[in-house]
């Protein structure tokens, strides 16, 4: 009883498996001549990483390493950038950056006001309208917690010249992920500042 089962459940399933193949391949044939692609000008970017490199004011030759100093110099010059950025964007719209505006990003990637701002939603909204914007504070982001770790990173390889189990068990939280701050950046006040 059992072995009939089988075979039917196996012919069927060949069976059933034979009389759709020609559909299948006709509507694959179709798909092929119809699909098409369109890369969107920020993947066409990324696709370059002398561009990613430009993007972020990082100094780079082809064929040459990147220092800590030359992220750093990005780091810099890409954050002076986006503030005068969002200073002429915030001077357009009226926002008040009295109280100074602390901005971080979410899980999602969006740009938020970090605690009460009396015109956060506003400022909210304008990072949204502003999507390259945004991009650029997320890239701002991302470059400062690479500086971060290549600071580490540094601490760990001359303290390891000097005694490895001494320097491995110090700074054993690089090899198991690094716990970073959330990174913020401060415009308005006394001067406007990043930070992790």
């Amino acid at each position: 009883m059992i072995n009939s089962l089988q075979s039917a459940y196996a012919s069927q399933s060949v069976n059933e498996v034979l009389a759709s193949r020609p559909k299948a391949q006709a509507n694959q044939h179709e798909q092929q001549s119809g699909d098409k692609i369109t890369i969107s000008d920020s993947a066409k970017k990324l696709a370059s990483i002398g561009s990613f490199f430009s993007d972020m004011n990082i100094p780079y030759t082809p064929g040459q390493s990147i220092s800590l100093d030359d992220l750093k110099t990005g780091l810099e010059n890409s954050t002076k950038k986006f503030q005068d950025a969002v200073s002429v964007l915030f001077l357009e719209n009226n926002i008040s950056i009295d109280p100074p505006v602390e901005l971080v990003a979410d899980h999602s990637g969006n740009v938020r006001v970090k605690g009460d701002h009396p015109q956060k939603e506003k400022i909210e909204q304008l990072f949204q309208d502003n999507p390259d914007l945004a991009n650029d504070f997320i890239g701002i982001s991302g470059l400062d917690n690479l500086v971060e770790a290549g600071e580490e990173y540094l601490k760990f390889a001359k303290a390891y010249a000097k005694d490895p189990q001494k320097a491995v068990a110090q700074y054993g939280h690089i090899f198991s992920g690094m716990n970073v701050d959330q990174f913020s950046m401060i415009i308005g006040g006394d001067n406007s500042v990043a930070e992790t």
